[in-house]
């Protein structure tokens, strides 16, 4: 029985035996296959660590160049708006020139009047006046002649370019012009002269009193008494 307990015990660990060893090669190729695999993964493992550090060398070389080159450049400073609403200008356009006028001064009439009554001032303006080119010009005393200033009344349809010429000349000339137009006056210009730049008045003559006489009082006579006359002794 011992015998038999032996064998049986032999040929039932037996199996055991061989199923270990055909386990064992099973085994050991999986050992030899975790060993392969090891550094296969550490291999893959520092490449992937290489790889991530490059790329951090090229995103940290990157932002330090766009930094660097950002500090370089000015910063533009805003402009406040205010809330200005801008305006549309008109396109500028050109003003074309004006033509002279041609002034006819043949047809122009002037009528001078002497308003200071200092002799000689209507013909001295008219020899200004024709010297310009003015010959329809007369001459004549004003109603009054106590006149300082010169006082020229234009035609409302007379050329602005005459009444701005005698205009012109009379203030070189008197101390105050005075200026008016009319649509009545049959002249085209009409002028009352006053008193020339540093001219004075004319000086009135005052009328001397004559002399009264006063009648003198004759004498007169007392009456002499009638009768007989008394003798005293």
């Amino acid at each position: 029985m011992l015998g038999l307990t032996s064998t049986l015990n032999y040929r039932y660990t037996a199996p055991t035996t061989m199923e270990q060893q055909i386990q064992q090669p099973e085994t050991t190729a999986f050992s030899q296959q975790t060993s392969y695999q090891q550094p296969l993964k550490a291999k893959n493992s520092g490449a992937k660590w290489l790889i991530i550090f490059i790329l951090l060398l090229v995103l940290g070389g990157a932002g330090i160049y766009f930094f660097s080159k950002s500090a370089n450049e000015p910063i533009a400073t805003p402009t406040p708006s205010f809330g200005v609403v801008p305006i549309d200008t008109p396109p500028a356009t050109s003003t074309p020139l004006s033509t002279p006028v041609a002034i006819d001064r043949d047809e122009v009439t002037i009528e001078i009047l002497n308003g200071t009554g200092i002799t000689g001032e209507a013909k001295l303006l008219s020899d200004r006046l024709e010297k310009l080119g003015y010959s329809e010009i007369t001459a004549a005393n004003a109603d009054t002649t106590d006149n300082t200033a010169t006082t020229v009344t234009f035609s409302k349809d007379l050329p602005q370019a005459i009444q701005d010429e005698i205009k012109k000349e009379l203030e070189s000339f008197y101390k105050e012009v005075n200026v008016k137009t009319s649509t009545t006056q049959k002249s085209d210009v009409v002028i009352i002269t006053g008193l020339r730049s540093g001219q004075t008045s004319k000086a009135t003559s005052s009328a001397t009193p004559k002399a009264t006489s006063s009648a003198t009082p004759k004498p007169s006579t007392s009456p002499i008494p009638s009768g007989p006359a008394s003798i005293t002794n």
